[in-house]
């Protein structure tokens, strides 16, 4: 698994697999913002890891399936947002986001990150998450987080 604080994000219509450098870290204001990414919050482990193989079965390339347990996500959240500018506690949608994070970790959530592009990448993504017990499922935009 890595690190939820170093995990990175790549420009749209490329794949973390075709990457050789690792850009930094992927924030907004200060706060982890996974731009292209379907992020679930997953009641287990064990769950996590079976909807990452599905999607590796299904096409997904390893390395655009990234896991995160919830002792990862809850330090590296903590972390972040401590550190958040000023204009994300304003607006708030990315501190919201991340406090869900927090509490989903606290409470044992494995997380799961998918690079998913395209709306149809959101669906394949989806369908495998449906088939799974979780608690939240995020959608990472330009301009914006959706609810899934």
């Amino acid at each position: 698994m890595l690190d939820y604080l170093h995990e990175q994000t790549f420009p749209e219509g490329s794949s973390m697999s075709n990457e050789h450098q690792q850009p930094p870290v992927p924030t907004q204001f200060g706060v982890f913002y996974p731009l292209g990414y379907v992020i679930v919050a997953l009641q287990s482990q064990e769950d996590a890891e079976r909807m990452r193989q599905l999607l590796i079965d299904g096409g997904y390339d390893e390395r655009d399936v990234i896991l995160w347990d919830s002792a990862q996500v809850a330090t590296g959240a903590r972390e972040l947002r401590q550190s958040a500018s000023v204009i994300a506690q304003i607006f708030g949608a990315e501190l919201e986001a991340m406090d869900k994070h927090i509490e989903l970790a606290d409470a044992g959530y494995t997380f799961l990150g998918a690079y998913s592009p395209s709306d149809l990448d959101t669906q394949r993504v989806m369908n495998v998450a449906r088939r799974f017990r979780y608690a939240l499922a995020q959608k990472y935009d330009r301009f914006s987080i959706t609810e899934l």
